[in-house]
């Protein structure tokens, strides 16, 4: 029976208390909206403390919050994952787009995490992640050891990382870096945003033009910063957002109606394809135990080819 049920996040915090519970879940878990949120409630299926409470019910602090969640509700993902590269004990992994990394809101068992354990073995873990829509290479690790040490080149940014992205517009240059802070919003219509902000966190991203067509542009992406959703971010703010990124679209409403509606034809005709157009091709790391730099590549997958020549 404990399998129905999942805790929201972590116990209630100061920021956080007084908040009517309806409003906090429809800013903070995104994978419902807040009226899907609101018809949980009054059905039952929210839970405070382990007990349930109305839409109007006011958060305090350390407030412990779950929901019923059968596994039967899991959305289905593309389990395609596959090998490109092996060498002493470091793997690096193709992950299809539509495959979140990790268990979070919606999704369980259909994880990258998962996937792998059933497909290459128990002992491999990934030492990074993309984002649940972007496709490439995840590098992973077959011990701790190795994984620490390939988490420390990223920490020192001497891993080197490359992506490609379909965007909308032409950049008024062929090479464009965009050195802007990035952080947590308080501007946006939904709560889990970060974006560009005076005291944020140093982010810094190369693009590279590679292809133009009628009001469309192929990049090439070097992130020197890893923060969440950067290149996302840095597109969309010097007016060139990835085809497919409903979260980063201009207009907030296209993300919200995705939230509430699915794929409608609006969202369709603001962000064109559902398919997030970023993928990771390219990373370059020195071994932890040769100490020689590899170089692993995988191109631009056909979904995303397919996309480019339909645009």
């Amino acid at each position: 029976m404990l399998d129905n049920y999942r805790n929201l996040g972590k116990e209630v915090i100061d920021l956080d208390r007084g908040k009517r519970i309806d409003r906090f879940l429809g800013e903070k878990f995104l994978f419902h909206s807040r009226n899907e949120w609101s018809k949980r409630l009054k059905r039952g299926e929210v839970f405070v403390n382990a007990k349930v409470v109305k839409s109007s019910y006011k958060l305090h602090l350390n407030d412990r919050i779950s929901y019923f969640c059968p596994p039967s509700w899991e959305p289905e993902v593309d389990r395609g994952i596959k090998v490109i590269w092996e060498e002493n004990g470091v793997l690096a992994i193709y992950k299809p787009s539509n495959l979140p990394m990790h268990e979070g809101g919606r999704y369980r068992k259909n994880t990258f995490s998962v996937v792998l354990r059933e497909k290459i073995g128990e002992e491999w873990s990934a030492v990074h992640r993309l984002d649940r829509d972007t496709s490439g290479i995840v590098l992973c690790a077959k011990n701790q050891k190795l994984r620490n040490s390939l988490s420390a080149e990223l920490r020192e940014r001497t891993m080197q990382k490359t992506y490609f992205a379909i965007v909308h517009g032409h950049m008024s240059k062929q090479t464009i870096q965009v050195n802007k802070p990035l952080g947590e919003t308080p501007n946006s219509l939904f709560r889990i945003k970060n974006w560009v902000i005076p005291n944020g966190l140093p982010s810094i991203t190369n693009f590279e033009v590679l292809d133009v067509k009628d009001k469309y542009s192929l990049l090439k992406v070097s992130p020197l910063t890893g923060r969440t959703h950067q290149i996302r971010i840095h597109a969309s703010y010097i007016g060139h957002h990835l085809i497919g990124d409903k979260k980063y679209h201009p207009d907030e409403t296209v993300f919200l109606e995705y939230l509430d509606y699915g794929f409608t034809d609006n969202v369709k005709r603001a962000v064109k394809f559902d398919r997030l157009c970023l993928h990771a091709g390219q990373l370059s790391f020195k071994h932890p135990i040769s100490g020689k730099r590899c170089i692993v590549s995988s191109e631009i997958p056909d979904d995303m080819k397919t996309i480019w020549k339909k645009l």
